[in-house]
Order: C-alpha cells, then sequence, then structure tokens
C-alpha cells in the first residue's frame, strides 16, 4: 500500500460463500459513511442476485454491472471520477477468479492513481466461510487492508471455532492485520421482514418504510441496537474504511 494519504478508498464485499449477509454489512455501511458525511458512489456486482436481496434493490441508485463481463471492474476506476472519495462495491458469490484477475492487472496502476482498498470478509461459524476470506487473501496480498465481520447468524451462534483455532486464520492475522468485528445476530422475523420490503436498518429508524410491523417500538429499538453495535465496529475500522 502506499505511503501517503489515498485521494481515494474503494471498499468492496468478498463475493465469497453466498448466504452469509455480506450485502447485509454492505448496507449498514454505506449508512455508517452517510452519517460521517460521505456520500460514496455505490456499484453492484452480483449479477448472480436479482431478487429482493440485491444491494441495487436496497440502493437504486447504486450501478450494476456484470463482474464476469471483460472489463466490468475496471468500473471501479470509473466510479472514482468526481466529488466520490469512497467506493462501495459489492460483489456476489463467485468473484473471486474475477476479482484476483483483475487485481493482477490494475493495482500498480490503482497504487499510481493514489487509490486505496479495503477488502470486507464476512464468516459465520462455518469452515466453508472461514476458507473463502482465506483463499481471497492468498490473492489479494497485502495489496488490500481487511475488515472482517463475524456474523452469528442465530442467537447460538457465539462462538466462532473455525474462525478462532484455524491456524492459517492465526498467519493471516499476523500478515495482514484485520480489523475484525462482530455483526450480532437479528430476529428472524423483524430480518424477513426488512429483506421482504427492501428496506435498511436506517430506513426502519427514520420511519421509511410502508409495513406497520416495522414501525412497531420493538422493531424501532432493534434496529438502533443492531444499527449501533455495527457502527461500532466501523469506528474501529475506520482507518481501514476512510481515505
Amino acid at each position: 500500500m502506499p505511503d501517503s494519504q489515498p485521494s481515494t478508498r474503494i471498499v468492496f464485499t468478498e463475493g465469497g460463500k453466498g448466504g452469509v449477509a455480506k450485502t447485509e454489512v454492505a448496507l449498514s455501511l454505506v449508512s455508517w459513511y452517510r452519517q460521517n458525511g460521505h456520500r460514496p458512489a455505490l456499484l453492484d456486482f452480483d449479477t448472480e442476485n436479482t431478487n429482493k436481496s440485491s444491494f441495487k434493490n436496497f440502493y437504486p441508485e447504486a450501478l450494476k454491472f456484470d463482474v464476469h463481463k471483460e472489463g466490468a471492474l475496471d468500473e471501479l476506476f470509473d466510479a472514482c471520477d468526481g466529488d466520490q472519495d469512497i467506493v462501495v462495491a459489492d460483489l456476489g458469490a463467485g468473484a473471486g477468479a474475477a476479482t484476483a484477475n483483475w487485481f493482477e492487472q490494475a493495482f500498480v496502476d490503482a497504487e499510481e492513481l493514489n487509490i486505496a482498498f479495503t477488502a470486507v470478509g464476512v464468516v459465520t461459524n462455518d469452515p466453508g466461510a472461514v476458507q473463502s476470506v482465506l483463499k481471497w487473501a492468498t490473492h489479494l496480498q497485502g495489496r488490500v487492508n481487511y475488515v472482517v465481520v463475524l456474523n452469528e447468524m442465530r442467537e447460538s451462534d457465539g462462538s466462532f471455532e473455525f474462525w478462532e483455532d484455524e491456524e492459517a486464520v492465526t498467519e493471516f492475522c499476523a500478515l495482514f492485520h484485520p480489523v475484525v468485528m462482530r455483526m450480532r445476530s437479528r430476529v428472524p422475523e423483524f430480518q424477513a421482514e426488512i429483506r421482504n420490503q427492501c428496506v435498511t436498518l436506517q430506513d426502519v429508524i427514520e420511519g421509511n418504510m410502508s409495513t406497520d410491523f416495522l414501525r412497531k417500538t420493538k422493531n424501532l429499538a432493534r434496529a438502533k441496537r443492531y444499527q449501533r453495535e455495527l457502527f461500532m465496529g466501523f469506528d474501529a475500522a475506520a482507518h481501514y474504511l476512510l481515505p
């Protein structure tokens, strides 16, 4: 990474194992940026996910691209034009090879343009999710900063033995110094409804939705709690998330 302060930071989710809630993390990350006075450019490279869980469904202003189309990831550079100093890109499952190839070709140019990268990996208490983050690191190496989110998924997922006991994880942390944060489990009926309505935690907090269920005080309290805990993690990783 360059020693000078980067002029732009590109933050992208690691599109490895599906179903780990990486888009959920990206959604709250955008809200965190906006509350801190940034208006990041938004890109959605998850072409296989076109239903209600797509990044663009929650943020219609996000530009959608096919990550497997030749030259598609160059849109990350294009998004750096203008006033934005931050780009948030959501990559879908199966994007690892395309992303690794792009980095091999584009990183030197990005470094010369003073562009920094942060890879956001999401891990559940599942060995496949852990191996996905480690596999991305073998390709990206020290060319990016790393933020790893331990997603509890369910209330019973308080421990992450596949993350904590894996020798390769210890080596990864020693080499690349990731910021590791937690994403607490959410009440299933609440999570299902915000997905069905295509609203973010910030929308619930601000009352920007059409369903009476999400207007209930208990769900406002849940949204505030979930967002507060995520924002605390983002605050701790700010040196990897801001330019």
